[in-house]
């Protein structure tokens, strides 16, 4: 029987003895968990957040615009008054059916002064133009920030309607959001939150304007002699 006692104490105690070693190891991979989130934390709080470009990647106008515009007249070199009607109403600011959208880049640098790499986990942030439009921002590639500045490219789209003949009178952007980063590709997310205000001069946004409207008559131009008939 006392045998039997000091055979269970003694299984008793190297059960005991594993799960403290368990405990320890548990404890030990939150312990560097917590850590690595506190190193992106710390690194974070040193990360600037800077405007750096806006441009105007595309514009995709709707197959259908010459449909919706009666299309031209077939076996004639004139296109449909309808056309001529819009193409002038764009020139006096006027926009009266569908056109499609208008695709727009923003590229951000972000600076992380740090010697250690961010991976980048994901991202969620918009643009309000003054009081003209708020747009959803995507994020074009997937990146990590390498120490120094980083390059963060953004696309955005909105439709083409009379509020693209207001793209002048703005005064500036501002971009917020978040970002979310760890120190490991699959390691502690921590996040981030950013709000930068860039002004533009008043130039820039009439050549933005400009390319705006440009792009569109030059894709009616497009469609409508493409759709004559000799």
């Amino acid at each position: 029987m006392r045998n039997l006692r000091k055979t269970f104490s003694k299984k008793k105690t190297w059960a005991w003895l594993a799960v403290v070693a368990i405990l320890g190891i548990v404890l030990a991979i939150g312990g560097c968990a917590m850590a690595r989130k506190l190193s992106a934390a710390d690194i974070l709080s040193k990360t600037k957040v800077e405007f750096s470009e806006l441009t105007l990647d595309s514009v995709s106008v709707n197959p259908d615009i010459m449909q919706q515009l009666g299309g031209a007249i077939v076996g004639g070199l004139l296109p449909n008054p309808n056309v001529v009607a819009f193409v002038q109403n764009i020139a006096k600011g006027i926009i009266q059916i569908d056109v499609g959208n208008a695709h727009l880049g923003i590229v951000l640098n972000v600076t992380n002064a740090d010697q250690d790499t961010l991976w980048l986990r994901d991202f969620t942030a918009s643009v309000n133009l003054d009081s003209l439009m708020d747009l959803p921002l995507q994020l074009k590639d997937s990146t990590c920030l390498a120490p120094g500045t980083n390059k963060v490219r953004l696309t955005t789209s909105f439709p083409i309607d009379n509020r693209i003949f207001k793209l002048r009178d703005i005064t500036g952007l501002n971009a917020k959001g978040r970002l979310v980063v760890a120190l490991e590709q699959e390691g502690e997310s921590v996040p981030f939150d950013f709000n930068v205000r860039h002004d533009i001069p008043h130039e820039e946004l009439v050549a933005l304007e400009d390319s705006l409207r440009q792009s569109v008559l030059n894709s009616i131009l497009s469609d409508w002699v493409g759709a004559i008939q000799f």
